[in-house]
């Protein structure tokens, strides 16, 4: 296994994993205002419908499953771009020729 003075001098890779894992703190520690402001904008738009098609009150199982729905969401759309970041950086084989 190298060592870390091996590892430094490695060539390339060095400035741009850490500038990809910089972006990806910053990225991440956005995520929560980003769900914050979409809950927002759907408990918004659900008491404006309620509001106006019937003046009964909330019902507490739509909040629920729109809060459910949003955070499944969110995390399908984490693991997809996971998935595609995964699969551009990942190094195509090479076919062995005879």
């Amino acid at each position: 296994m190298p060592g870390r003075k091996e590892l430094a001098n490695a060539p390339g890779g060095n400035t741009i994993g850490l500038a990809i894992a910089g972006a990806l703190m910053f990225l991440f520690g956005l995520l929560p205002l980003v769900l914050v402001i979409v809950l927002y904008l759907f408990l918004s738009g659900y008491a404006l419908v309620h509001g106006i098609a019937s003046g009964q009150g909330e019902d507490a199982v739509t909040i629920v499953v729109g809060f459910v729905l949003t955070t499944t969401l969110f995390a399908l759309l984490i693991t997809l771009t996971a998935n595609l970041i995964g699969r551009s950086l990942t190094p195509r084989k090479l076919r062995k020729t005879d």
